[in-house]
């Protein structure tokens, strides 16, 4: 056990990591909620999962589009100036957004108020990884940092999607919704409060232009994330169906959660064997063996062995995403670390969005089981687009 923790207290003993860690995680809970509470509170009010894979998707690919270019200006601008008036505007979507949909608005309006609320969202997970990069650029203790920031999004999945179904099913999918901002607010100001270890502003400069995006390993990242998260996305609507198709709705964040523990698990044991610079071969095997493990979801008749399956699958999720992370650091100039970061993690986004949207209409045409078959092509995809990703041993790509 203490070999497993030495790692990651190694890390966090530094000035201000524990605050900064701690308060990024509280404020990116709500990643893990947005989604399935939207799915169940426009499900529920409309009885259409085709309706709220729409909206659903409108809120993340929003976020999609919105959170490079919120990276792209924290770098030039820093940190602070940035989350402060984005936690401010995405306060007044949230409400907006219950309100429409318990208005009974057009699904054109409430998806507008979706995107808002996904437009508005700070990046929390790009911003905690610049500051370990900007903290731990170049030392062995950097891929232990980027794995701890792994665990914790997996912690967040383990108890976003319990938390919001708790409350859904038993008050209401729209405090549910607008629940969120306790988190979203209370941790992104307590984030603005760690001052000590926010990453200088980068002042653009003649040279700045020889400092391009590394778009030869980002366009494979990019895609395999995108296929990653299109599986990630059909899983959750998928399960809320299944779910809701065996009467037991309110277990249906009991089996997300199954699948978040499996990458929990994995997660940290793969940090703690600080595996060092991160290889093209370890990203490639990982989402091999994600889409295979995702195959039987399509063929299980019952809540108990989705829930297996996955939590095995589950096992290749955080050493994947952590390795592909390093990919996207590694190859960026330091100027363009955030941005890069941000690339990664938007387009995991765009990803659930996309096998959300998906997912819906099949689920209301023939059932469940219609959106396990999104979640299966999403793996698929996933682990061919790793295949293009560049051999060069000079971008740790080898």
């Amino acid at each position: 056990m203490r070999a497993l923790v030495s790692p990651y207290s190694e890390v966090l003993r530094g000035p201000g990591a524990l605050a900064f860690t701690t308060s990024a995680l509280v404020a990116r809970v709500p990643i893990s909620m947005l989604g399935l509470g939207v799915v169940l509170l426009v499900s529920g009010s409309r009885g259409s999962y085709g309706q709220a894979g729409v909206v659903a998707a409108a809120l993340l690919l929003s976020l999609s589009v919105a959170q490079p270019l919120q990276a792209r200006v924290a770098d030039r601008l820093g940190q602070p100036r940035v989350v402060g008036p984005l936690l401010a505007v995405h306060a007044g979507a949230v409400v907006a957004l219950v309100l429409a949909v318990q208005a009974g608005l057009p699904v054109a309006l409430v998806a507008l108020a979706a995107a808002a609320v996904g437009a508005s969202l700070p990046p929390f997970g790009s911003f905690v990884r610049a500051r370990w990069s900007f903290r731990l650029a170049g030392t062995s203790l950097l891929p232990t940092a980027f794995a701890l920031e792994s665990v914790l999004d997996e912690v967040i999945f383990v108890v976003g999607p319990v938390l919001v179904t708790l409350v859904a099913t038993q008050v209401g999918a729209g405090p549910a919704v607008a629940g969120t901002l306790l988190f979203t607010c209370g941790g992104g100001l307590a984030y603005l409060l760690c001052r000590s270890s926010v990453p200088p502003r980068h002042r653009p400069e003649p040279g700045d232009e020889n400092d391009p995006l590394p778009w030869r390993t980002l366009l494979p990242l990019v895609a395999a994330f995108v296929g990653m998260g299109a599986a990630f996305g059909a899983v959750e609507v998928s399960t809320v169906a299944f779910a809701d198709e065996q009467g037991r709705l309110p277990q249906a964040g009991l089996v997300l959660a199954a699948f978040a523990a499996g990458s929990m698990v994995a997660g940290i044991a793969f940090g703690a064997l600080a595996p060092g610079q991160p290889t093209r071969r370890r990203f490639v095997l990982g989402l091999a063996l994600l889409a295979l493990a995702l195959v039987p979801t399509a063929l299980v008749s019952s809540l108990a062995p989705l829930a297996l399956v996955l939590a095995v699958a589950g096992l290749a999720i955080s050493p994947t995403l952590i390795t592909g992370f390093g990919l996207a650091e590694h190859a960026s100039a330091r100027s363009r670390v955030t941005e890069a970061l941000a690339w990664t993690n938007t387009s995991l986004a765009v990803g659930v969005a996309a096998g959300a949207a998906a997912a819906g209409p099949l689920i209301d045409q023939i059932g469940a089981s219609g959106g396990f078959l999104v979640v299966v092509g999403g793996g698929v995809v996933g682990a061919a687009a790793s295949l293009l990703l560049p051999r060069r041993r000079a971008a740790v790509l080898a």
